[in-house]
């Protein structure tokens, strides 16, 4: 029997326990824009569903298998960051449980060709304005327009080019959500904090050039690189704008604290969409080891997305513990196509076709979890089942950790490295806005499972 969630919108399926979940990746972004008193109509721009594996590109010989482990440097070595039994068996329980698709009906973007070579997603597939195709869909009112930079390239680039400033942070007039405000230019957004603290979304206007965003209820975001000037700029307006403490965080503390680092992996230099940071002085690891410890309150959760390279896990564990925070639960997200096939081979030793989300909470003192068969033992394993979208899109997991705080109603988040903004989070990255540009919505909620 399928148990679909009456409260959450993009979960198709979860166990009592929901330590199997089938969830959709557009809609939970989507579902994260809005509140229960404002909850969000509209649909996330997206591409279409995988319909097979991707082409194997593992060895096929005893011999190449060996040729290819020995040019992986030893950080590179795969890890068993999530026990693979379990993923089989994740997938086993929602077929014979569930009766429909693995995802939502998507919402492709109409797009008027450029001659452009677009961008491919992790689906295998590109989307129009992903790349310097123009969506159709929303007219700007311009009428002749110039090709625009992609949205991740533009907001990295107004990053690069400001110097940063110790500035109040910029609180959101209650009529933003009716007019919008306005500011000049995306320079102006930059390395400040903009912050809606009323109940509705409201829409932040860039003039130069024509940008509009919308700004989820209640949230709260700084577009800059995670540096050490930049740190400053984001404790200052923590203590600002939490100078109270509640029942669980300290003034300028957040409950919850969720990272998504641009590890520096394999698939990421092919790929050319991150600004990666090597271990070095200006390292945004490092740095946030250094800043947001004084920030996490007291048996606060943090959460930290991993590869499945073992470097990408042992400097999780070292933040952690540099923070004192123990390992509680492990999460996989496991890529599937629409017919529920995963992406490529669970134990392949060139790609794998999941994620891992490390979760940990603070306490007096930190374990050691630098032991595999320790490390996999001790906590507790989810798997969320996913149809892949477009590249670095991963699933909203607000719905699945707000169990998880004291008061799910009224707690403080932080995200690190976001690409989106959801509503009562904090959101802290150089691509933070990217799918807020009203340019990759339209209206209205796909009702149909494929």
């Amino acid at each position: 029997m399928s148990h679909i969630d009456q409260q959450s919108q993009s979960l198709l399926y979860h166990n009592k326990e929901k330590t199997v979940v089938l969830i959709d990746i557009p809609r939970s972004i989507a579902e994260a824009q809005g509140t229960p008193d404002a909850p969000s109509n509209r649909s996330l721009y997206s591409t279409p569903p995988l319909e097979k594996p991707h082409q194997s590109i593992e060895p096929r010989s005893l011999k190449a298998m060996q040729e290819v482990r020995a040019r992986l440097p030893s950080e590179d070595d795969f890890i068993s960051s999530f026990p693979q039994y379990l993923l089989a068996y994740a997938l086993a329980e929602i077929r014979a449980e569930h009766s429909h698709g693995f995802c939502f009906e998507r919402r492709m973007a109409p797009s008027k060709p450029t001659g452009k070579k677009p961008q491919r997603s992790s689906s295998g597939t590109s989307l129009a304005v992903e790349t310097k195709e123009k969506p159709e869909a929303i007219e700007t009112g311009e009428t002749k327009e110039k090709p625009e930079a992609t949205e991740d390239t533009l907001l990295r680039s107004t990053v690069a080019q400001h110097v940063v400033k110790l500035r109040n942070p910029r609180i959101l007039p209650i009529s933003a959500a009716v007019d919008g405000y306005e500011v000049a230019k995306m320079l102006d957004v930059a390395d400040q904090v903009f912050s809606n603290p009323f109940t509705q979304p409201a829409r932040l206007l860039v003039l130069d050039p024509a940008r509009g965003y919308k700004i989820p209820p209640r949230s709260t975001f700084l577009l800059s690189k995670v540096g050490r000037t930049e740190a400053l700029l984001f404790g200052s307006a923590a203590f600002k704008l939490f100078p109270e403490p509640t029942m669980s965080a300290a003034p300028g503390q957040f409950d919850f604290i969720l990272l998504d680092p641009p590890w520096d992996n394999r698939s990421v230099r092919r790929s050319k969409q991150y600004q990666t940071g090597r271990r070095a002085a200006d390292d945004p690891i490092d740095i946030l080891q250094d800043t947001l410890g004084k920030h996490l309150a007291p048996t606060g959760l943090v959460a930290c997305w991993i590869t499945n390279k073992r470097s990408t896990r042992d400097t999780a564990l070292q933040l952690f513990e540099s923070w004192d925070v123990v390992m509680l639960e492990a999460w996989a997200w496991l890529k599937t196509t629409v017919h529920g096939d995963p992406i490529c081979a669970i134990d392949g030793i060139v790609r794998r076709p999941y994620e891992t989300l490390l979760i940990g909470r603070q306490v007096d003192l930190a374990g050691d979890r630098s032991d595999d068969s320790a490390f996999n033992e001790l906590i507790k394993h989810r798997v969320m089942v996913g149809v892949p979208d477009l590249h670095s899109r991963k699933p909203c997991v607000k719905t699945l950790i707000e169990p998880m705080m004291k008061d799910s109603s009224n707690y403080r988040a932080l995200e690190v490295f976001a690409r989106n903004l959801t509503a009562g989070w904090w959101s802290w990255g150089d691509e933070v806005l990217q799918y807020n540009w009203e340019k990759y919505w339209t209206e209205g909620e796909p009702r149909n499972v494929t």
